[in-house]
């Protein structure tokens, strides 16, 4: 009798077995993405023309909002996305109708009538007002007459258009509109800053990130459109449609939209404040260099970004090593006096102060241990307990936990912390009254210091170089080596163009 041993299949069998259910299984996964052809590369094309929502511009303080939101789609699906750069709306309709692109985000524009059929759209995430902004060297509109009688420039925006001509048709005139070449915001804004021409008019969303940097330039009339923020997709590619379309359904007013929005945007005043920009500029131009190396060395030695320090200390003491509170913190950073003897410093010696304040800061930093939290969100706590304790800041998490968060964002504790100054809310909190409503704006103003500091030195405005002390000589290139190698500043998953998500 014979008996066939079974053996076991040689190396190259094994090989060529693997080479097959690979082909396979990338056969299947093609058939999945596309009933019309095969697609060889699992690449989202997303088409959106240069704007801040999508950059992070123009202070870089992350990847950008849209990138971040690729990056979840992308993430649930196995995908990588890449980013085509057409110059106009128009050339990224024509895109999606040719099959080149996969997404449009059209942040403000909406797509032409003979594309409806075949473009699905997802839910408006965001939704401003066109404004017309003004120089603070001339008038603003002061009837409506002058909405028809003055040049006003628009960016090439079809919707921004349509809402000029449609506030025309309830006037009864025809207002004249000087379209410009492109679609960026910042020619307009710099022609009305050199006091070139008296109105201007754009979206409330961009003008928000921007006006910061413009402070001579106002908000000088609303109109009531509506420029709404959302995707548009290719509704004939089912498999990508369908995930898509199954992606917003759960993003759209999820926590997670939410707290991204607040992330890029939640400290934007709806309008800055003139006066304030000017003070910061000159407060932080006429003091900052006397403390700069030693910024810069505080900044080095504890992993902070320089101008996060900065903001810290502008918001604590306007750099007035003599300032002292109502509750009798004193000095540069606003020690109390158990913190300055917890870190063996004289809180009344400026130098002393910065270097003992950022200490503890990082110490605060480097205490929520929460796997939860980004690092980002870490800095924002670690904010909110050096205002009112991490006693406080506990029962802040604690409190928005109750309320049916994870607490774990700043957006839940900017909610929770005000409430901790109300006895039906801090009767049960282990540390009891808090000042709350100070913490959140401690945290806020900071966050929008920083946002106009970096903006500054990003946008190369000749205020950035009062911040040259902070970052040049040996302080400053110890501070920019340890900035780099800290997981907060580590660069995105792939550059500006391409983003792969594993």
């Amino acid at each position: 009798m014979q008996v066939n041993i079974p053996t076991r299949p040689r190396a190259g069998e094994l090989v060529l077995l693997a080479m097959a259910l690979l082909l396979l299984m990338e056969l299947v996964y093609a058939m999945h993405w596309s009933e019309t052809g095969y697609r060889p590369h699992a690449v989202l094309r997303v088409a959106v023309p240069g704007h801040e929502w999508m950059q992070g511009a123009p202070a870089h303080l992350g990847r950008g909002f849209e990138q971040e939101l690729l990056d979840a789609y992308c993430r649930e699906n196995g995908l990588a996305w890449k980013r085509l750069t057409p110059k106009s709306w128009n050339e990224a309709w024509a895109m999606l109708e040719r099959g080149e692109a996969d997404v449009v985000i059209a942040l403000g524009s909406t797509p032409p009538k003979a594309l409806a059929a075949s473009v699905a759209a997802g839910p408006a995430y965001a939704s401003f007002k066109p404004v017309i902004v003004h120089n603070d060297r001339r008038f603003g509109v002061r009837t409506d007459c002058e909405l028809c009688e003055q040049p006003i420039l628009v960016s090439a925006n079809a919707d921004l258009r349509a809402a000029l001509r449609d506030q025309g048709k309830a006037l009864d005139c025809a207002p004249s509109a000087v379209v410009g070449d492109g679609l960026d915001i910042v020619p307009l804004l710099d022609t009305l800053d050199g006091n070139e021409a008296r109105f201007a008019l754009v979206d409330e969303g961009r003008f928000r990130m921007w006006q910061p940097f413009y402070h001579r330039i106002r908000t000088s009339r609303t109109l009531p459109a509506s420029i709404a923020y959302r995707w548009y997709w290719d509704a004939r590619e089912r498999p990508v449609a369908e995930s898509l379309a199954a992606f917003w359904e759960r993003m759209d007013k999820s926590p997670a939209l939410a707290d991204l929005y607040d992330k890029y945007f939640g400290f934007l005043p709806e309008e800055a404040d003139p006066f304030e920009l000017a003070h910061l500029l000159r407060t932080v131009g006429t003091r900052l260099p006397r403390y700069g190396a030693t910024i810069a060395r505080a900044a080095a030695e504890n992993g902070i970004d320089p101008l996060l320090l900065v903001a810290v200390l502008y918001q604590e003491s306007r750099f007035d090593p003599g300032a002292v509170s109502k509750t009798g913190v004193r000095g540069m950073m606003q020690l109390t006096a158990d913190t300055a003897r917890l870190l063996g410093v004289d809180r009344n010696d400026p130098r002393q102060s910065i270097l003992g304040g950022a200490r503890y800061l990082r110490m605060l930093h480097d205490a929520q241990d929460d796997p939860g939290l980004d690092d980002d969100t870490r800095w924002l706590f670690a904010l909110a307990a050096y205002n009112q304790g991490p006693g406080h800041l506990n029962d802040a998490v604690a409190l928005a936990r109750r309320l049916g968060g994870a607490g774990t964002s700043w957006r839940e504790l900017k909610d929770a912390f005000p409430k901790l100054a109300w006895e039906r809310w801090y009767k049960d909190a282990r540390h009891g009254y808090t000042r709350g409503f100070e913490a959140v704006a401690f945290v806020e103003n900071i966050r929008y210091y920083h946002y106009i500091l970096h903006g500054l030195r990003e946008l190369d405005r000749p205020e950035a170089q009062m911040l040259a002390a902070v970052y040049d000589g040996p302080e400053g290139e110890t501070a920019r080596a340890r900035l780099a190698a800290a997981p907060a500043a580590a660069p995105g998953p792939a550059g500006p163009d391409v983003a792969t998500v594993r």
